[in-house]
């Protein structure tokens, strides 16, 4: 084919690691999930993972994996969290590398500098280190040496270029308006913008020092019509789109992964559609990856790029230290002059823990300069902290100096990760992004006091103090260091506590559903659970939510009472369903249509609803309708309710063929209760079922198509 298509998503999130305690602490605006990773990953990434596709009739005939078919780079931060927290998804996106390996030679996946740095702003040191830890974590994860890297809002100069050539690096994505000059067979270089730019094609950069590296510029147009004009409403117009925005070559797309889906819901169903159309050969057109097309195509053309330039500010780099106007345009009339001094306190702070990691790394490394580039090694796991450090630290040494090693290693992560390109990319310093790298960096200079290094806090909070937020007028950046970046450091008692199944004594937890309090008490050397039946109908949530402000105290907390919550909210159930067992008797009066007090019933709904749904109990017909009639008002019990009863529902799916009869039941009887239950994973599991053409009656509940048998 002449034609080919090449779709890259850029999937990332900002680091939302607690520096202390290694783990995402709840984030209450992600209701009702846990934190941000958790809410996009369910609204995109495993969406992505598992894209349905439609017959005429509107049922699922195919779970496709999109990362078998698209380019994509993801984070090495957010990778790590879904490794831990989402590893079926986190599984489908390396087997998509893996299979698209297997059918172009070349995987889709791209490595990505490791904490999303504006990459022209960083020192030499910490260009080096941030793409050694990048391709240390992604030959971890995929198995093999990446061929393009994804540059940080694709902020690039030549240092950059040169730092990913020597790397091994082959190619990298940048915006079109990025390229300055073309050269032309007359040997001199033309201008060119980013409407006479040809992106069908890769082009060669020539670097100062003897190396040259590819570079793929993105189709502009199409790529801000799927992130900004809702293209992705629409299979067949995305694929018109796409098809028709060029006459041969290569036709490719550079956009955010979370466009498909969580921007724009089911836009990972209009990608399966745009794939489906190539794999069929939809007018001679076929997908590809970067890898593969430059294998097929080196690039012949040579161009220039404008340096210290980016896709996200047309200042160039401008948007990452100074109020240049560029925002997400929420708040037009905010300036962000913080930001020059936000840049100016970390570069204060790295300068000086550079100075003190190499001073003070003599002591304990053979190499202080190749223990921190390998320290990725550890970061990704494909080496285990203690062989790193038998490795890499002078023999002999006392368990106290190899403690000390590693807290200068953490102090390095830490410093770096606190230039995440998001603490900048927004409209004020007292968001969520740049109070998460001011808290890296608080972490990072107590470990640069505690490894024996200079107390440079008071020079860091003088430049802070430059910083003003445009949320209220008495908060400057030192206001916001002393009142939400250093209360959340933990003390040694929280720290202790943190990771223990249940709170340290003498804190008494508990949460609540409409009717009913559930309270752990402490009891001797353990805890007693103990269930308050009250008479209320006020809506509570069920899972202690996180704080308005950003205090240690209340966000550690909030994660511990929303951990007690998910572990006790089965119990809380089973003290409901012997108690709606209990009064029953009272409860027959709906057999003959009279009425029972809403008190009453709200104290029972979550054992009554159980009991039917599950234990045989059987419910009169008047109470079924009551219920519906209720859930259409409560939403805090339905919701809980529809979480747990999904999550029985995909244990009865792992179960086929012998839990087909009553996982209909249960869908047809949560239907009739009104509970709007998506059964997205039970519909993954059947889908995946041998010959589930058997189970029509299931297939038909759940929407998918019926396969011959």
């Amino acid at each position: 084919m002449s034609k080919a298509i090449c779709i890259h998503g850029h999937f990332y999130q900002p680091p939302r690691f607690d520096p202390w305690l290694e783990d995402v602490l709840p984030e209450e605006g992600a209701a009702p999930e846990h934190d941000w990773n958790a809410r996009i990953t369910k609204e995109s990434y495993a969406p992505l993972a598992w894209a349905r596709r439609l017959d005429g009739t509107g049922m699922i005939t195919e779970l496709v994996n999109c990362y078998a078919w698209m380019s994509f780079n993801f984070g090495p931060t957010l990778l790590r969290w879904m490794e831990l927290h989402a590893p079926e998804t986190y599984t489908r996106i390396l087997e998509g590398d893996r299979q698209s390996l297997e059918r172009l030679g070349h995987g889709n996946a791209l490595a990505q500098v490791y904490h999303h740095s504006i990459m022209p702003l960083a020192t030499e040191l910490d260009k080096d280190l941030e793409i050694a830890w990048a391709v240390q974590d992604f030959r971890t994860r995929f198995g093999r040496e990446p061929e393009g890297m994804w540059l940080a809002e694709t902020a690039v100069d030549l240092p950059t270029l040169e730092a990913l050539a020597k790397a091994g690096i082959r190619f990298t994505i940048l915006a079109p308006r990025q390229a300055r000059a073309i050269l032309g067979a007359d040997g001199a270089f033309h201008p060119v913008t980013e409407d006479s730019l040809d992106t069908t094609r890769p082009y060669l950069v020539r670097l100062p020092q003897g190396k040259s590296i590819s570079v793929f510029f993105y189709d502009g147009a199409v790529s801000r019509a799927v992130a900004f004009e809702r293209l992705l409403g629409s299979g067949e117009n995305f694929w018109t789109r796409l098809s028709g925005s060029f006459s041969e070559g290569l036709g490719n797309i550079a956009t955010d992964g979370e466009s498909y889906g969580h921007h724009f819901k089911f836009g990972e169903m209009a990608l399966a559609y745009v794939i489906q159309q190539a794999r069929e050969g939809r007018d001679e057109v076929g997908l590809t990856n970067y890898g593969a097309y430059l294998a097929a195509h080196p690039a012949m053309d040579e161009v220039q790029i404008h340096e210290n330039t980016s896709w996200s500010c047309v200042h160039g780099v401008e948007r990452w230290k100074t109020h240049c106007g560029c925002s997400d345009g929420s708040h037009p009339d905010w300036v962000q002059d913080w930001r020059r001094p936000l840049r100016r306190c970390l570069n204060y702070l790295k300068y000086y823990a550079d100075e003190h990691f190499f001073k003070r790394g003599g002591a304990f490394f053979r190499d202080s300069g190749l223990a921190l580039r390998e320290y990725g090694l550890v970061l990704a796991g494909s080496e285990g902290l203690e062989a790193f450090l038998e490795r890499q630290c002078l023999p002999g040494l006392e368990q106290a100096q190899r403690t000390d090693a590693c807290r200068l290693l953490l102090m390095q992560r830490l410093a770096l990760a606190a230039f995440s390109s998001c603490a900048w990319f927004f409209d004020d310093i007292a968001r969520i992004e740049p109070l998460n790298g001011l808290t890296s960096a608080r972490r990072a200079l107590d470990l640069l006091a505690a490894t024996g290094g200079p107390d440079v806090e008071a020079g860091f909070v003088r430049v802070l103090a430059e910083a003003q937020s445009n949320m209220r007028d008495e908060w400057d950046g030192a206001v916001l260091w002393e009142k939400m970046v250093t209360p959340r450091r933990p003390s040694l008692k929280e720290l202790a506590a943190y990771p223990r199944r249940f709170p340290a004594a003498g804190d008494r937890p508990e949460m609540a559903w409409p009717g009913v309090r559930l309270e752990l008490e402490p009891l001797g050397q353990g805890h007693r659970l103990r269930c308050f039946w009250t008479r209320t109908l006020k809506e509570e949530t069920a899972v202690l939510s996180g704080p308005e402000e950003f205090s240690a105290h209340s966000r550690h907390k909030a994660e511990v009472g929303f951990r007690l919550a998910r572990e006790h909210e089965r119990e809380l159930l089973r003290q409901s369903c012997l108690l709606a067992r209990e009064m029953a008797p009272l409860l027959s009066g709906f057999a003959e249509g009279q009425s029972v007090s809403q008190e009453l019933l709200a104290m029972q709904i979550p054992g009554l609803v159980w009991n039917w749904l599950f234990e045989g109990v059987e419910l009169p017909r008047g109470m079924q309708d009551s219920l519906a009639s209720w859930f259409a008002v409560n939403t805090g019990i339905r919701k809980l309710l529809e979480r747990l009863i999904e999550e029985r529902g995909t244990e009865m799916a792992l179960s086929l063929p012998g839990q087909a009869h009553a996982l209909v039941e249960l869908i047809t009887r949560s239907r009739h209760l009104g509970l709007s239950i998506y059964w997205w994973e039970v519909q993954n599991k059947v889908m995946a079922v041998p010959n589930r053409g058997v189970h029509v009656e299931l297939c038909m509940l759940l929407g998918l198509s019926v396969p011959e048998v």
